[in-house]
């Protein structure tokens, strides 16, 4: 797989069902690139048309634009031609996987679990169609997977009392969240109304002073929600504030990814702000 080559495509679309162009428009498509290459080129593109929330690039491999995809596929053999499932076994099949590295970390996990069992084999096998050698059954999809998930932390030398207390003021968000908040106001219910660089939202803040824990939901106006759990943890010299990123389904997996860069120098923000307070 080392060979396998990437494209970058995108452009202006006439929804956020991301499918159709733009009127009068054409998707770009740029490539191929090596894997790295093309992560390049799609932050390039991403970054410069992050403030038009109708502009999305994807990462596509050479395998998905032919329509490939691929199955694990296994279970317990009766001997060590791995030919015939042993006796009263049903052949395993899970699957499909649209990246062979998706399918791959897949068989790791399974072949992990059955390391001590020298019949039991696992293969990864592209455009698999049940039935296909010997006789099969499929175990549904792919196991429900968790979405890809980011802790982030940031140690600061200040007391836990104040990182806390300015954390939970929303009129602080835009001096350190300075990629995402662009102004706040106080609304209703204690909920702050915010104008982010996805257009206009709003920032919920919940939390416990005797534990630390801070949770925060940023709802934006196109109908995302993202509730993201945080804690603030006391240390020797001062407090590291922590939080949980869990992709929310509307964001693409690349979105997401330049979210969690730019969230890096949030972070850096709140530290110098605070520590220089």
């Amino acid at each position: 797989m080392s060979a396998q080559r990437y494209y970058v495509i995108g452009g202006e679309y006439a929804d956020t069902s991301f499918t159709v162009p733009a009127p009068g428009t054409q998707l770009e498509t740029r490539g191929p690139f090596v894997e790295r290459e093309a992560k390049v080129c799609w932050r390039e593109l991403t970054g410069k048309t992050v403030d038009n929330a109708m502009v999305r690039y994807f990462l596509k491999s050479e395998d998905e634009l032919a329509g490939k995809n691929y199955w694990v596929v296994g279970g317990e053999y009766a001997d060590f031609s791995f030919t015939q499932l042993a006796s009263g076994k049903e052949l395993e099949v899970h699957g499909p996987f649209e990246k062979w590295q998706a399918a791959h970390g897949f068989w790791r996990g399974m072949t992990a679990k059955s390391v001590d069992d020298a019949l039991v084999r696992y293969d990864i096998r592209e455009n698999y169609h049940p039935g296909d050698g010997i006789p099969s059954r499929r175990i549904g999809p792919a196991r429900p997977s968790i979405p890809p998930t980011v802790v982030k932390s940031v140690t600061i030398a200040a007391p836990t009392e104040k990182v806390f207390a300015f954390l939970m003021d929303g009129g602080n968000w835009p001096r350190w969240a300075i990629h995402n908040v662009k102004a706040v106001r106080p609304g209703k219910s204690g909920v702050w109304e915010m104008e982010t660089s996805r257009g206009p939202g709003s920032l919920t803040l919940k939390g416990d002073p005797t534990s630390g824990v801070i949770d925060h939901t940023f709802a934006y106006g196109n109908g995302v929600a993202w509730m993201v759990p945080g804690r603030v943890v006391a240390v020797s010299g001062g407090a590291v504030y922590m939080s949980v990123f869990s992709k929310p389904t509307e964001l693409s997996e690349a979105q997401f990814a330049l979210g969690m860069e730019l969230l890096d120098e949030e972070l850096a923000a709140l530290k110098r702000v605070l520590e220089n307070a």
